[in-house]
């Protein structure tokens, strides 16, 4: 699943490449300093709330774990922005082919708040796209449902990661991200997330 994650992100990524080729400035255009001007000075600051799909996945204790994120954010000028976000994703384990995983039906929530750091890129016809580096504060819970026995727990952890933010319009937003966290549960090894995620916003 993984694999299939990636590259279902891959063209994505250079969809935005080719649409911040097609979009820059060109030599005659960056000659014009009234286009310059309005380019340089246009504003991205703005409300946005969204909705995607994620995937965990941790070498240690479970494999593919695909769910729901939904987000608000605030984008405060053209290099920093704020969010916060819960996702919800679930990982199924018989414990039969996989007895060093979670056992049973995993779920893993989160609810976490961000900060992204990168450059807003201008382009013309309203559209931007932004590389970040994110950083953030998450609560991870855990527990897994083995019918005649539940484990739950939940604990704080820090969130590192990067992505590319893309603006159609100035509303439509599309966001592809990598992040990474670690939690310890007891009675299992650390908890190290790799999440993957596409998510859709709009923009006020």
């Amino acid at each position: 699943m993984k694999k299939q994650f990636l590259a279902a992100i891959l063209p994505f990524l250079v969809s935005f490449s080719a649409a911040a080729e097609n979009t820059a400035i060109d030599s005659d255009a960056a000659n014009n300093e009234s286009l310059h001007s309005a380019l340089a000075n246009t504003d991205v600051s703005g409300f946005r709330v969204g909705a995607g799909v994620l995937n965990h996945d941790s070498d240690d204790l479970l494999d593919d774990a695909t769910g729901y994120v939904i987000e608000a954010g605030y984008d405060i000028n053209k290099i920093f922005g704020v969010s916060g976000r819960y996702s919800n994703a679930t990982f199924d384990n018989d414990n039969t082919q996989n007895p060093s995983k979670l056992p049973g039906d995993v779920e893993i929530s989160t609810f976490g708040l961000y900060t992204d750091i990168g450059y807003t890129l201008i382009g013309r016809n309203n559209f931007t796209i932004k590389p970040y580096g994110l950083l953030g504060v998450e609560r991870i819970g855990v527990s897994t449902d083995l019918g005649n026995e539940r484990f739950d727990d939940s604990e704080y952890a820090f969130a590192i990661g990067t992505g590319v933010r893309a603006t159609f319009n100035k509303h439509f937003v599309l966001a592809a991200e990598y992040k990474f966290s670690s939690v310890d549960v007891p009675e299992y090894n650390d908890l190290d997330l790799d999440t993957f995620s596409l998510i859709v916003n709009y923009k006020f």
